[in-house]
């Protein structure tokens, strides 16, 4: 779990890097294109070429198929080269990510000295693309920091042990823990948020999302379905997990709350066990584990008492 919640950090860190690295250097052209313009233009073509900016800063990244986002940009960038911008191919896409087309920049440059053209296309795709480059480090810390709540509440630091909880809370961030290993999969979550708070270990339950979770991921080798739901019967909140992989061997099925017994191996990882971890029918948090397995359906059922006895 540690080495996959090192990646998914990396990704969107690596992600941030870049889009600062990027950030300074289109900073750094704002201010030379902008010294250029100083000597072509005037006040009102100041405010057209503004006005022209803001326009387009405020449309969306259109959902285009890959050849009409193509087309769009070689029209674009033909267009650019005819108006003497040199580096027309690299500037293209900003503007297609922009929603904007030939006519829209025929149109915001009217009012410009032709002498300016170049100058005030290279620095209108380079305002664009710098707040292209302030939503990716937003998306990207803002990532950082749905890693870092998860950590926080999957192993309720700085909380005491033994507390009421939010049961969702738990397998929510247990869920983004194990994230990296949950891409290819579908998960249904099937809540009812209206159960009550619970006392119990949090962290200790936390676990036994994480080995249940972790257990139907690998029966269903990483690309199948599985199905987390929670109800109240009887004075109790009920955790299920469901996977939809091949099910538990009947041989197994009478061990499976063995100390110690595990079906997983080296080399040979069908339908796996509970871990020697994984607690046993009575849990930390006084519950009960209970399930059914049949081919294509593989029932794990969590019991915890309300009032904690």
């Amino acid at each position: 779990m540690a080495a996959g919640l090192a990646h998914e950090l990396n990704n969107p860190a690596a992600a941030a890097r870049r889009a600062a690295a990027h950030m300074q250097e289109t900073s750094d052209k704002i201010q030379t294109y902008l010294c250029n313009l100083s000597k072509l233009l005037e006040g009102e073509h100041w405010q057209s070429l503004l006005d022209a900016a803001q326009e387009a800063a405020e449309g969306k990244n259109p959902d285009l198929d890959h050849l009409t986002r193509s087309d769009r940009a070689d029209s674009i960038a033909n267009w650019l080269d005819s108006h003497g911008v040199s580096n027309a191919w690299d500037l293209a896409p900003t503007f297609v990510n922009a929603g904007v087309d030939t006519a829209w920049l025929a149109k915001a440059t009217a009012q410009l000295p032709p002498t300016s053209y170049a100058d005030a296309l290279c620095w209108l795709e380079a305002r664009l693309n710098l707040k292209s480059l302030v939503g990716q480090i937003e998306q990207s810390t803002g990532r950082i920091g749905e890693l870092v709540k998860a950590v926080k509440s999957y192993s309720y630091m700085d909380q005491s042990p033994m507390q009421e909880i939010d049961i969702h809370e738990g397998i929510e961030s247990t869920l983004i823990m194990l994230g990296h290993k949950l891409k290819n999969m579908t998960v249904i979550r099937a809540f009812d948020r209206s159960i009550p708070r619970i006392p119990a270990y949090g962290s200790e339950l936390n676990q036994v999302w994480t080995n249940l979770i972790d257990n139907a991921i690998d029966a269903v080798k990483g690309t199948g379905k599985i199905c987390v739901g929670t109800s109240f019967e009887h004075d109790q909140v009920v955790v299920e997990i469901v996977d939809d992989g091949p099910g538990i061997p009947p041989e197994v099925q009478s061990r499976m709350f063995e100390p110690f017994f595990t079906t997983k191996s080296v080399g040979n990882r069908h339908r796996p066990g509970i871990d020697h971890q994984q607690p046993h029918r009575r849990g930390p948090s006084r519950g009960e584990i209970e399930f059914e397995s049949k081919p294509g359906e593989t029932r794990f059922k969590v019991r915890l008492p309300v009032n904690g006895k």
